[in-house]
C-alpha cells in the first residue's frame, strides 16, 4: 500500500485538489438553487394569504406564481451551470491533469534508457507495449473527476429533463438526456477519448524530448496549436467556409467536459475516436524505427 501511494502520489494529489474544486462548485450551485426554491415557496405562501392586492403588478405576479406549473429542477440544468459558470477555467488545464502524472513515468523510462537495458531481455515490440501501458495508466482520471462532479448534482436534482427542455437551460439538446444512464456512459467515454488524445500528443513530444518539465511544456504548446488549427483551418475555413456547416464545432479538444451534441452524441464520439486513431497512428510512426529511437535515448544525460 505504501509503495502504491508513493508511486502514485502526484495523481492522488491531483484527484484530491480537483475533487475539492468540483465539490465546491457543486455546493455553490445546489445552495443557490435551494435559495431560489425557498424564495419561490415563500412567495407562493404569501400570495395565498393575500386577500386584497395593492396594485395590478402584485396581482399579476401572484397570478403567475400561483398558476405556474411546478417542475423540479433537473440534473442537466444544474450540471450545465457548474460547467459554464464555476469550472470553465479547468477546461484549459484538463490536458495537464492527465499529462503531468503520465509524463513523470514515461519520461523516467525514456530518460534512464530502459530501452537500451531491455534490448537483451525483450523485443522492441514488448518494450513499446509496456511504454504504452504506462502512458495509458491515467486516462481514467478525467472520467473519475467528471463522475465526482456529477454525483452531488444527481443526488439533489431530478433526472427528468423537463425543466431543462422547457426553460432551455441545459447544454444538451439531443434525445440522450431522456436516458440518464446512457448519457453518463457516453459522457465518460467521451472524456476518456480526450484523455487518450492528450496522451498521444505528449508521447509525440516525448519521442524527442525526454526531460519531464520541457516535455510537459512543449506538449501543452502543441496541444494549444492543434486546437487553434482545428478551430481556424478545420472549422472556419474548411467546414464552414467550403461546406457551409457548423459540424466543425465538434472538432474541439479543449471542450473536454462539454460533450457537444449539436449533431448527436454518436457523431461526436466517432469524430473523437477518429482523432484517437489518427494520433495513435502518428505515435506509431514516431516510435517504429528502433534504431533512431535508441540513438535518441543514448543522448540523454
Amino acid at each position: 500500500m505504501k509503495r502504491f501511494l508513493k508511486s502514485n502520489i502526484v495523481v492522488i494529489l491531483i484527484i484530491i485538489v480537483f475533487s475539492i474544486v468540483f465539490f465546491n462548485a457543486d455546493y455553490k450551485v445546489i445552495k443557490n438553487q435551494k435559495k431560489i426554491e425557498e424564495y419561490h415557496n415563500s412567495l407562493v405562501e404569501k400570495c395565498k394569504k393575500i386577500v386584497e392586492y395593492k396594485d395590478e403588478n402584485e396581482k399579476e405576479l401572484c397570478r403567475l406564481v400561483l398558476n405556474e406549473k411546478e417542475i423540479e429542477v433537473d440534473f442537466y440544468t444544474l450540471y450545465s451551470e457548474v460547467l459554464a459558470m464555476h469550472v470553465k477555467d479547468v477546461y484549459y488545464i484538463a490536458f495537464l491533469i492527465v499529462i503531468i502524472p503520465t509524463m513523470l513515468k514515461v519520461c523516467k523510462i525514456l530518460k534512464y534508457k530502459h530501452i537500451i537495458n531491455s534490448n537483451s531481455r525483450e523485443s522492441y515490440h514488448s518494450f513499446l507495449k509496456k511504454l504504452l501501458k504506462t502512458a495509458y495508466q491515467y486516462i481514467w482520471v478525467l472520467a473519475l473527476l467528471s463522475l465526482i462532479m456529477m454525483i452531488p448534482i444527481m443526488m439533489n436534482t431530478s433526472l427528468n429533463p423537463e425543466y431543462a427542455i422547457i426553460n432551455s437551460h441545459g447544454m444538451w439538446q439531443s434525445n440522450i438526456i431522456y436516458h440518464p444512464v446512457l448519457f453518463v456512459i457516453s459522457y465518460l467515454i467521451n472524456v476518456t477519448l480526450y484523455s487518450m488524445i492528450f496522451v498521444h500528443i505528449a508521447l509525440l513530444v516525448a519521442r524527442k524530448q525526454q526531460k519531464t518539465i520541457p516535455c510537459v511544456i512543449i506538449s501543452y504548446i502543441l496541444y494549444l496549436a492543434i486546437e487553434i488549427f482545428l478551430e481556424t483551418v478545420v472549422r472556419l475555413i474548411i467546414i464552414r467556409g467550403i461546406f457551409h456547416s457548423e459540424l466543425g464545432m465538434i472538432f474541439n479538444i479543449i471542450n473536454v467536459f462539454g460533450m457537444n451534441d449539436l449533431y448527436g452524441v454518436g457523431p461526436l464520439l466517432l469524430v473523437n475516436l477518429c482523432m484517437v486513431l489518427v494520433s495513435f497512428g502518428l505515435v506509431y510512426l514516431a516510435y517504429k524505427d528502433k534504431e533512431k529511437f535508441v540513438i535518441q535515448c543514448e543522448k540523454n544525460k
